[in-house]
């Protein structure tokens, strides 16, 4: 690899724009003493930058053998991780150098340093270590190390990239000693209501109001009139088998940045899969935008987090719009039990055959929960009237829409739940205790 050229730092520039200028002055002014000092400046910095020149001309990354040690490969969102290198040269070379491991803004160095400014003997290694603690979820890479050669002076410089990158995998927080907030003793009858709840079984529970999304065949006609229609409902029994479904297209960038609708989506979903987990129950993940993107097959107890957490931690925004009746195919034909799928979007992009995506899901015995976010509770509160009233002029099309899609659902017979983005945890833990206590959200 050919290598990098010498590049002046502003000390060099001064020193060659100062004597160029100072020889000016001295021609013009024909002053002979003048004239001795630009000259030999400009002779001290050539040399010096000759010679630099000359010992760093093949200076690349081979002079350099490199190992990466003791690195984390995943590190929880709360936790510390850590990182380690050693470099050696693999000539008979000395300089004074500057290493440096770029980090992503995300990381927070909490011991040793990235940077090391060093002379640099022609024998033994130089080692980087230090900690730090992530600030996001998702996948990161460290690297690639830079090594800057110095002149003695510090006129010039000349780098070296070492393709050394390193991939950290920062996972979420799930926490399965969550699951004992779900409080079931409160609930009446929870025991019995966890085992059975209404839905597509033979024993019969109650009547309720047809909705355009059942079954012709329950309507009950002896106790339906003209005004209205009643079908019957059946008792079935609750399967322990949980779902989450994360919409992860170009919708949910809806916030600001670092606390977007996807960000506020996957922390209700650790919880949820948390509670989950921590009870032993079987719980899955799907994310999909227009297609499936991943799939963690149903999971049970404290094993199962790992599968999980590096699932949540890869998840990403995609480009395409969600579709709705294909992530509820998509999820039911991945399902084998009765599944309670709890999906989490903003609804912007639902069109489709919604009522028969729904009713399909419901034939198969899933039973499905959306948890959608208020819109403005994405946005900070404007000081500013007139950019409060803004704010709003601007927002109200995207509330209406979602609003309008909320309706839709409902009047489909699923469960709609609103969520502000302030108390996303609170929310899930709502769901995931009437999940399983077999009431309503």
């Amino acid at each position: 690899m050919a290598s990098s050229r010498v590049v002046l730092i502003p000390l060099g520039w001064s020193a060659v724009v100062g004597g160029m200028g100072t020889l000016m002055i001295a021609l013009v002014t024909l002053n002979l003493l003048t004239l001795l000092v630009p000259v030999a400046v400009l002779g001290f910095v050539t040399t010096e930058l000759l010679a630099f020149d000359r010992a760093t001309r093949e200076f690349g990354p081979e002079w350099f053998r490199w190992q990466r040690f003791e690195n984390s490969s995943e590190v929880r969102i709360d936790g510390v991780g850590s990182m380690a290198l050693d470099l050696e040269m693999t000539g008979r070379h000395e300089v004074y150098a500057e290493v440096f491991d770029p980090q992503p803004e995300s990381f927070e160095v909490t011991g040793g340093s990235p940077r090391l400014l060093t002379w640099w003997p022609s024998s033994g290694p130089v080692r980087l270590a230090y900690a730090y603690r992530p600030r996001e979820r998702g996948r990161f890479r460290v690297g690639p190390t830079i090594v800057v050669a110095h002149d003695p002076f510090g006129l010039a410089f000349r780098m070296a990239k070492l393709e050394n990158r390193w991939e950290v995998l920062v996972t979420p927080a799930l926490s399965v000693e969550e699951a004992d907030a779900i409080p079931t003793s409160g609930v009446r009858g929870a025991s019995e209501a966890y085992r059975r709840r209404s839905g597509p079984g033979s024993e019969f529970h109650s009547l309720r109001e047809y909705q355009p999304s059942d079954d012709a065949r329950k309507i009950a006609w002896r106790r339906s009139g003209l005004d209205k229609t009643y079908v019957r409902e059946h008792e079935e029994e609750v399967h322990p088998d949980l779902m989450v479904l994360l919409d992860t297209s170009r919708d949910m960038r809806l916030g600001v940045p670092g606390k977007e609708s996807l960000e506020q989506a996957v922390e209700g979903g650790t919880v949820i899969a948390g509670q989950a987990v921590g009870r032993a129950d079987r719980v899955s993940l799907l994310v999909f935008a227009d297609r499936v993107l991943q799939f963690v097959p149903p999971q049970r107890g404290p094993a199962g987090t790992e599968p999980l957490t590096q699932a949540f931690a890869r998840v990403g925004l995609s480009p395409a719009p969600f579709d709705f009746p294909g992530a509820l195919a998509a999820a039911s034909e991945r399902l084998t039990a009765p599944t309670s799928i709890v999906l989490f979007s903003t609804l912007l992009s639902l069109s489709g055959p919604v009522e028969e995506a729904v009713a399909g899901t419901r034939t198969r015995g899933h039973r499905l929960v959306v948890l959608c976010p208020d819109v403005n509770s994405f946005f900070p509160p404007e000081p500013d009237p007139l950019a409060a009233q803004t704010m709003g002029f601007a927002l109200e099309p995207v509330r209406r829409q979602v609003e309008l899609a909320v309706q839709r659902l409902r009047s489909a017979g699923v469960s709609v739940v609103r969520y502000s983005a302030t108390n996303v945890r609170d929310t899930a833990l709502d769901v995931q205790a009437w999940l399983h206590s077999g009431g309503p959200p």
